[in-house]
């Protein structure tokens, strides 16, 4: 039960991200969302320091909800027709593709090798006796 309440609330946190995302891209536009991506990226490596993977957890699901979000800023593009008519050239494969490939390097590569560095850096500091 615990665990499908989990769940629920990293859903929550994804929906709430991606709304926000697109709040703040309205507001601050590309500065704004940079600098949310390095407000979540500071959630993630809060968490991977303090060993926390509840926290690091809810950041996935924002790191998540700001790719989808990022991918989602098509829709504004100033000349619609124009995108739509180049979209009927490219291979269906190949957007999808893209889209796959820039979520899992905000939700899956990124992550994983700030987690390689964290525990690296954790190793070497406990292996010269300098253990927080």
């Amino acid at each position: 039960m615990l665990k499908a309440l989990w769940i629920i609330l990293l859903i929550i946190v994804w929906f709430f991200t991606l709304a926000m995302h697109s709040a703040v891209f309205h507001s601050y536009s590309f500065r704004g969302i940079a600098y949310l991506l390095a407000y979540i990226w500071l959630i993630y490596l809060a968490g991977l320091w303090f060993e926390q993977s509840r926290m690091t957890d809810a950041t996935w699901a924002m790191l998540l909800g700001y790719a989808i979000g990022m991918i989602r800023l098509l829709d504004l593009l100033p000349n619609q027709q124009q995108y739509a008519h180049w979209l009927k050239h490219v291979p269906k494969f190949i957007i999808g593709g893209a889209a796959l490939i820039f979520i899992l390097i905000f939700v899956g590569l990124l992550p994983l090798i700030a987690k390689n560095i964290m525990t690296s850096h954790k190793a070497k500091n406990r292996v010269l006796g300098r253990e927080n």
